[in-house]
C-alpha cells in the first residue's frame, strides 16, 4: 500500500503529533508498504530519507510559533508539490484540522478519487490570550469543519476531540478512537547502574531530578512549574519553545534534545510532571516517560482516564503547592516511588503499544481502499 502522511510539522521540530508521524511512518515501512511524508520546511531539508520513508518539506513562514501558536503559514508552492503525491498514493492521512497542508491534501485527494483520513489530536486547546482563543475558534467552525467534509473517516486519539467532532460533522461520519503508542524498544526502565552512568554523562549529581517534556511554552504549566521549584529537588525542563526562563538554583533547561539525549534524560530521571490541561489525550510525553519507569504526577483531567487509571497515574489540584507536596511525598518515600516506577512500567508495556495503534490504523486503510 502507498500512503501519504500529512503534517504541519514532523521531526527533527520537536512535538507530539511530529513523533506521532514519525513512529507510523517507521511502523507501516517495516510492514512491507510505501510512505511518503509532506511536512513544512521548519527544520530539515527540502527533501530526506529518514527511516525507510522519503520526508517533502515545502517552505513555511512560522512567524506565529513565538506567541507559542503552532501554525506555520506555507507557500503557495504547496499545491504544485502535493499534488503529484496525492496521485501516487492510495490513502491520504492527514494530521490536524486546522492546517493548511490537510486542506490542500484532502481537497487533492477529493478531486482525484483517493481515500481520506484525518485525525485529529487535540480539539481547541485554551491559550492564555483571548485574542487566540477567538481567533482558533472561528477557524475550528470554518476550516476544522471543512476538513471534517473533506475526510473519509475521522480518528481521534482522545475522548475530548470526539465531541467537537460531532458538532462541525454529519451524524452519519465515521468516527475512530484509535490511541497513541509508545515504541517500547526505544523507551524501557535500565538497570540502577546503567542510570548511575547516564547521570553522570549528563552532569547530575544525587539530587533528585523531576522531570518535565513538552512545549516550553506558557499554556503547558510551565509557570507553575517554577514556583513548585523546591530546595529539595532539581526541576528539569527538555522540550522546544522560546518561553524566556529564568537562571535558578535547581532548574535544568534543555532545549531541543535530539532522539538519543531525550531518551537518557527520560531514564535519568526520577519522577514526571505533566502541569499541562487542556490536553486532546494523555500526553505522548507522559507516555514515554511512564515506558521509562517514570511514577507521573498530572492534573487530573477526564480525557486521561481513556489511556491510565487513577491507580496509576497520581493526580494532583492543579497549584503549585499540590505539585510541590506530591513531588516531596515521592522523593522522601523511596518505596513508594519504586512501587509506582514497576506499576508505570508495567502499564506502559501493557497499553502502550504501538503494534496496536499500527494495526488499527492498517486495518482503517484497508477497510477504504477494498482490501
Amino acid at each position: 500500500m502507498r500512503i501519504l502522511l500529512v503534517s504541519h510539522y514532523v521531526l527533527p521540530h520537536y512535538g507530539g503529533i511530529e513523533v506521532v508521524v514519525e513512529n507510523l511512518a517507521k511502523g507501516f515501512v517495516a510492514r512491507g508498504h510505501e510512505v511518503k511524508v509532506l511536512s513544512s520546511r521548519i527544520a530539515g531539508p527540502a527533501r530526506e530519507e529518514r527511516h525507510g520513508f522519503e520526508v517533502i518539506r515545502i517552505p513555511a513562514w512560522n512567524a506565529l510559533e513565538r506567541y507559542a501558536v503552532p501554525y506555520p503559514l506555507f507557500s503557495p508552492r504547496m499545491i504544485l508539490e502535493a499534488r503529484p503525491l496525492v496521485a501516487w498514493a492510495d490513502v491520504v492521512h492527514a494530521h490536524g484540522f486546522l492546517y493548511q497542508p490537510t486542506l490542500v491534501a484532502l481537497w487533492l485527494a477529493r478531486k482525484v478519487g483517493r481515500p481520506r483520513v484525518l485525525t485529529e489530536h487535540a480539539g481547541f486547546v485554551h491559550y492564555n490570550r483571548w485574542l487566540w482563543n477567538a481567533v482558533q475558534s472561528v477557524a475550528i467552525h470554518t476550516l476544522g469543519r471543512l476538513s471534517v467534509a473533506l475526510a473519509d473517516v475521522v480518528v481521534v486519539v482522545g475522548t475530548r476531540a470526539p465531541l467537537l467532532i460531532q458538532q462541525l460533522a454529519p451524524s452519519d461520519k465515521p468516527v475512530h478512537l484509535i490511541l497513541n503508542g509508545v515504541d517500547m524498544n526505544v523507551f524501557h526502565p535500565v538497570s540502577p547502574e546503567v542510570k548511575r552512568e547516564i547521570r553522570q554523562s549528563l552532569g547530575w549529581d544525587e539530587r533528585p531530578k523531576v522531570l518535565f517534556v513538552g512545549r516550553l511554552v506558557p499554556r503547558k504549566g510551565i509557570d507553575l512549574l517554577l514556583e513548585a521549584l523546591d530546595s529539595r529537588y532539581d526541576v528539569v525542563l527538555c522540550g522546544r519553545g522560546d518561553m524566556p526562563l529564568p537562571e535558578r538554583p535547581g532548574l535544568l533547561v534543555y532545549r531541543s534534545p535530539d532522539d538519543e539525549q531525550l531518551r537518557h534524560i527520560y531514564q535519568a530521571a526520577d519522577l514526571f510532571v505533566l502541569p499541562s490541561h487542556s490536553e486532546g489525550a494523555f500526553p505522548l510525553t507522559a507516555q514515554e516517560a511512564m515506558a521509562c519507569g517514570l511514577p507521573v504526577i498530572a492534573f487530573f483531567d477526564p480525557v486521561y482516564l481513556a489511556y491510565v487509571s487513577q491507580e496509576v497515574v497520581l493526580f494532583v489540584e492543579p497549584s503549585a503547592e499540590a505539585v510541590r507536596r506530591a513531588v516531596l511525598y515521592l522523593v522522601t518515600d523511596e518505596a513508594e516511588r519504586q512501587r509506582r516506577s514497576l506499576q508505570s512500567a508495567q502499564w506502559a508495556r501493557t497499553h502502550f503499544s504501538w503494534d496496536r495503534c499500527l494495526e488499527k490504523h492498517l486495518a482503517l486503510y484497508r477497510s477504504l481502499v477494498g482490501g
